[in-house]
């Protein structure tokens, strides 16, 4: 993302949108039937005169400074827009005037708020969480698995029905709550579920069933009698309870939608109920005609007789047009006209009576052609869908059913992407690890402009784990959708992963695991670097090095180990139980932390009275090059303890020599008031003075004499013999 576009999650007031005063909201669910190639203007884009619309955005920080008003904006014609993208549920929200420059006699000023784009991306249904959990399960089980293997038809149907398992049992909780308390976030979400239902039940139905011999017009019929929810229950209830049902005006129309849609048993059982309350002979006698013209409909394989299908049929529809035109038709008076063209079998009859386009279709399914074979389908849709096209209310959840009949894969999966990231990731993986889909076959320039060159299906799952990304929670899960999207999605999400907030040491400790086992190198430093910045800033530098170490930044090292050190001069001892015991388990090269842990070796085995091994470490550190030279002097500052012992020669002659060389070399250099800066500082708290800093290098001096003629005449103990001092 380039310089000066900030990428804003929302803030936590996001999903406090007060659903009462704006019944439609750009965090709440994405609307089904957006078109991504078109901008959309936001209701905030109107005039107004209350400042409302600033706050629905939620972004930090605001397109308009603090103690702006909203109708100063106006006045300059300054306004925002705002743009929504449903493949990563991102909305940019940037600054447009309403009038052209040129109209303005002056040239208008221009602010940097007017060149800055907003991006915030659209929060996440809390009540969606359970389904998105429980759907990543069935992709991970689908993408693991080899679909040429054992299992074949009953493993992708078993898949399928977990998918259908988790939209219904999301369905069934909305539903619930909406009871209790319905809200636009349950009505939104209950839309989408619907809508998700439509269409991966129906795409079971054509692309992946395997009951081929089948017709497609029984499997649409029953399609459409389940999702379809323009025929109300209530209403049937109605008009059985209601004597008079013949003369309610719904009556007829009833029966209508139920022929349309396959449900003949339906308007069979409403047809004799009317029939048994039914007292005019003639009335009666056209009822039962009817019932038994409507038994004979091959609306299912239970009902049809004996015989070759097509046949079968053409005796039926004889059967339906000798009834049509017989002297009983006009007892069931003017209303029942609309049925009697079902029942004509003719398709423009049936398109006339049809209220929308999957009715069209299932009449003409059902009524003209029931013996139609899937691959055949394409005349009917040709007839039924141009009337019902030229409508304003065809939506995008339309043109996606309507892909899905006319079994073009390609169209389904380019309007699927158009319609919602979850569809278009989980449809898609279902069709092609099934062989239902060659993925090749896509042209990404449908989807998106920008170039891709990975395979196109990792381009759906991407887009799906990115719309994820604005709930924290689901990090793993996130994660769990790039891992399995080649190069691409493991770059993304080895970028994308060091930005997931650790906030608390369960999580850090989680993140670092997963990047860990999944060889996420660039990203473990990246992170272990955070954590140990944070870590050095409250003090914990053993934890601090041990990330830093992972990171390999041992400047940082070197740093924390220096804070050590000095906090060591401050207070005159190392917090041993705490920070040091630490360090010693720390597995590393680096030079610093390998003189740390040998000079708490040094403290540790001077505490325990260990002093010749205290001894012995001083001189090594001094003689080995591990010790830093800024630190010699405070070496020997500890070793002035040892050399003044009055009980034991701790240094022999040869290790009292290594300590001489080494002050002379402090005291020689052309660094030796840089050195000297680590001598102790007088009990006033000012600056020692050259002379007082020559005064304790002196006493080092003579100390190391004393020592020098004391280590001859009275050689030091082995390290073994060590008497520990009380």
């Amino acid at each position: 993302m380039s310089k000066g576009i900030p990428l804003i999650q929302p803030s936590n007031t996001t999903l406090n949108t007060n659903a009462a005063t704006a019944k439609r909201s750009i965090f709440s669910a994405p609307t089904v039937d957006l078109n991504p190639s078109h901008g959309i203007v936001h209701d905030m884009d109107r005039d107004q005169k209350d400042e409302e619309y600033v706050a629905t955005l939620h972004l930090d920080p605001s397109p308009i400074k603090k103690g702006i008003s909203a109708d100063s904006w106006a006045k300059t014609n300054r306004t925002l827009r705002s743009t929504f993208r449903p493949t990563t549920n991102e909305i940019a929200v940037y600054v447009a005037g309403r009038k052209a420059a040129e109209e303005f006699p002056t040239k208008q000023k221009i602010s940097v708020e007017d060149n800055t784009i907003f991006l915030c991306q659209a929060a996440i249904p809390e009540s969606r969480i359970p389904f998105i959990e429980k759907t990543f399960e069935v992709f991970l089980d689908i993408a693991s698995r080899n679909p040429y293997k054992a299992g074949g038809s009953e493993d992708y149907k078993y898949h399928l029905q977990r998918y259908n398992n988790a939209i219904q049992q999301h369905l069934a909780r909305l539903y619930v709550k909406a009871k209790m308390n319905d809200t636009l976030e349950i009505d939104q979400e209950t839309v989408l579920m619907e809508s998700f239902s439509d269409v991966w039940q129906l795409a079971e139905a054509v692309f992946l069933t395997s009951d081929g011999n089948r017709p497609i017009a029984f499997m649409f019929s029953e399609w459409l009698a389940f999702h379809d929810a323009s025929q109300d229950a209530e209403l049937g209830k109605t008009l059985l309870e209601d004597p008079s049902r013949l003369n309610h005006p719904e009556f007829w129309p009833y029966i209508r939608r139920c022929l349309l849609k396959g449900m003949i048993e339906s308007a069979i059982f409403m047809l004799e109920q009317t029939l048994n309350d039914e007292e005019d002979e003639h009335l009666a006698n056209a009822l039962e005609d009817l019932v038994r013209v409507l038994r004979g409909t091959p609306s299912s394989e239970k009902n049809l007789p004996p015989g070759e299908p097509h046949s079968r049929h053409m005796k039926w529809k004889e059967e339906c047009k000798k009834f049509t035109l017989s002297k009983h038709v006009k007892h069931l008076g003017k209303a029942a006209k609309e049925v009697m063209k079902v029942l004509s079998c003719d398709i423009e009859d049936i398109i006339d009576v049809s209220d929308r386009w999957e009715e069209a279709v299932s009449g003409a399914l059902l009524f003209a052609q029931p013996d139609c074979e899937r691959d055949n389908i394409g005349p009917i849709l040709e007839t039924c869908l141009p009337p019902f096209l030229e409508s304003t209310d065809v939506t995008l959840l339309d043109r996606i059913k309507i892909a899905i009949l006319q079994l073009d894969d390609i169209k389904t999966i380019r309007l699927c992407g158009e319609f919602h990231p979850w569809l278009v990731a989980h449809l898609s993986s279902v069709l092609q690890q099934y062989g239902y889909l060659d993925m090749s076959a896509v042209d990404l320039q449908d989807i998106t402009a920008q170039g891709w060159d990975s395979n196109i299906q990792d381009f759906f799952v991407i887009g799906y784990a990115q719309s994820l990304m604005s709930n924290l929670s689901l990090w793993e899960i996130v994660a769990g959708y790039l891992l399995r999207c080649g190069h691409t999605g493991r770059s993304t999400l080895s970028e994308w992963i060091c930005h997931v907030p650790l906030d608390s040491s369960e999580k850090a400790h989680k993140v670092l695991k997963f990047c860990e086992e999944n060889n996420l190198k660039d990203s473990l430093r990246s992170i272990n670097r955070v954590m140990a910045v944070e870590e050095e800033k409250r003090g914990e530098y053993a934890q601090a090095i041990q990330h830093f170490i992972v990171s390999k930044d041992l400047d940082r090292v070197a740093k924390v180990v220096d804070n050590l050190i000095l906090g060591y001069l401050e207070r005159g001892q190392f917090d041993l139980d705490d920070t040091l015991t630490s360090i010693e388990a720390l597995e590393t090269t680096s030079s610093h932390v390998l003189f740390l842990r040998s000079y708490a070796g040094f403290h540790r085995d001077y505490k325990n009275g260990k002093l010749a091994s205290a001894g012995g470490a001083l001189v090594k550190l001094l003689s080995s090059g591990t010790a830093p030279k800024k630190y010699w002097v405070v070496l020997l500052l500890d070793a002035l303890p040892l050399l003044e012992n009055k009980q034991q020669v701790i240094f022999d002659s040869n290790d009292t020599f290594v300590l001489m060389q080494s002050l002379e070399e402090i005291v020689g250099s052309q660094y030796r008031s840089e050195y000297l800066q680590l001598l102790p500082q007088p009990s006033s708290g000012s600056p020692s003075t050259v002379e007082e800093k020559e005064v304790q290098l002196d006493v080092l001096r003579l100390s190391l004499t004393r020592n020098l003629a004391r280590s001859f005449v009275h050689p030091p103990h082995r390290p073994d013999e060590d008497v520990v001092m009380v």
